[in-house]
């Protein structure tokens, strides 16, 4: 009898320790806490995020449904804005500040924030010091290089400083090598990048002397008269004969091919491409170049902006606002963190991430930090053009202004129609 009674005694406290144990977790499922996160990656690695909100959901009892709005995604959010009905938190494919900030919880006082890239911190900052998102990657808009091309040529990327010098070294590849200077398509909505690379350098950056920003936020910015340079260097680099010979018919991934495998010297595009670059040859030496100066009296420009599959806020009327920052906080650990890192590819947004060597974003991290090292105290950071300066709406106008401009092999009897399609939309989308 008494062994028996120890049997239940032993067994009464095991239940009583276990019940203990896990209380959190059952007071948190009880709760009916589910909260609805919408992501926007549609690729395979698609699975490490949901395993990664299974895994918190087992620490904390929080519940997490992912609506994944595909390639659907930005109208989708759209048409949940206009609405109401917004999901509790959403990932923000870089509009944080400028389309989504008015719904979005401000989130300044997390600890996390501490640990913000300090570059990027400025730019998903508002003016009144209100931040809305947690960033785990950033991209970054500058010039990919192959750098066995350029030592071919001749030519010391660091030395590039304004456009007058990235000219020059267009036209040492095209002498000394078979590359083509600079790889351009028309398919994807490639060659948007183009422009998000070069206006910056002639129209908004700190240093120019004719700096027309707030022409272009408050829609006055007149096209015909002050944008066409950006147009004419395409034009002009056309007519050098400095594109691909192909850039009408290839892909983006036609690019990322050529610049793998040493045909083709530089393109205007983001950071992001660089793994898909590894993708096709490993062992290919890519270098980042920050897009250059008007002039000598001009700082080189890196745009900095959030990654589009990591940046993650809180819709301001969620019900669960506790648990959406606790889920916050999970994502922000490094361990956990380092997971989006690496299905995303994009460089760190946050100071305690650290990259194994084999990570496919570490190269890109690493060549970015290089490239700062390299141009320190000859850069200025703003957040991506189309988004700054640029009412939403305009990013396919930018790819169909560049394709209306060179699809006929008659850039400069395009050009006005360019500059129209560009004007045109800008005014509309502005309601002037």
């Amino acid at each position: 009898m008494r062994k028996n009674s120890k049997k239940v005694i032993s067994a009464v406290l095991c239940t009583s320790m276990c019940a203990s144990m896990f209380s959190g977790v059952v007071a948190n499922a009880e709760s009916g806490a589910t909260i609805e996160v919408a992501y926007n990656l549609t690729t395979e690695d698609f699975s490490v995020f949901e395993q990664i909100t299974k895994d918190f959901t087992a620490e904390t009892g929080i519940n997490v449904t992912i609506y994944n709005g595909g390639d659907d995604y930005e109208s989708a959010m759209k048409t949940r804005m206009s609405s109401g009905d917004l999901p509790d938190m959403w990932t923000t494919h870089g509009w944080s500040l400028i389309r989504y900030s008015e719904y979005m919880m401000n989130l300044n006082d997390q600890d996390w924030v501490a640990n913000i890239d300090s570059g990027l911190k400025d730019v998903i900052t508002n003016d009144d010091g209100e931040l809305f998102i947690l960033p785990i990657t950033q991209a970054v808009v500058a010039i990919m290089y192959n750098k066995d091309v350029l030592e071919a040529a001749g030519v010391d990327a660091t030395q590039i400083r304004t456009w007058e010098d990235f000219d020059a070294a267009c036209a040492a590849v095209k002498e000394k090598t078979d590359a083509a200077p600079i790889e351009i398509c028309l398919g994807d909505g490639y060659d948007s990048y183009s422009l998000e690379v070069i206006w910056p350098t002639l129209l908004t950056n700190p240093d120019l002397a004719d700096n027309y920003a707030e022409a272009l936020q408050d829609g006055s910015f007149d096209w015909d008269a002050n944008g066409k340079e950006g147009m004419q260097m395409l034009a002009n680099w056309y007519e050098a004969g400095y594109m691909n010979e192909d850039y009408v018919s290839c892909k983006k991934d036609d690019i990322c091919k050529a610049l793998a495998n040493n045909e083709g010297a530089f393109t205007l595009y983001s950071t992001e491409m660089i793994p898909s670059v590894l993708a096709y040859n490993e062992n290919a030496n890519i270098g980042i170049l920050p897009a250059p100066a008007k002039d000598e009296n001009a700082a080189s420009y890196f745009g900095t902006g959030e990654g589009n599959f990591s940046c993650f806020g809180i819709w301001k009327d969620t019900e669960y606002a506790d648990e959406c920052k606790q889920f916050l906080e999970y994502l922000a650990r490094p361990e956990v963190a380092v997971k989006i890192v690496q299905i995303d590819g994009g460089i760190p947004a946050l100071t305690t991430i650290e990259l194994d060597e084999t990570d496919k974003a570490a190269y890109t991290t690493n060549a970015f930090k290089e490239a700062q090292t390299q141009f320190d105290e000859d850069l200025t950071y703003d957040n991506f053009f189309d988004r700054e300066y640029l009412p939403s709406g305009m990013w396919s106008v930018m790819a169909d202004s560049v394709s209306t401009l060179l699809a006929d092999g008659d850039p400069e009897g395009s050009m006005d129609e360019a500059i129209m399609m560009v004007a045109d939309n800008y005014n509309d989308l502005m309601g002037n």
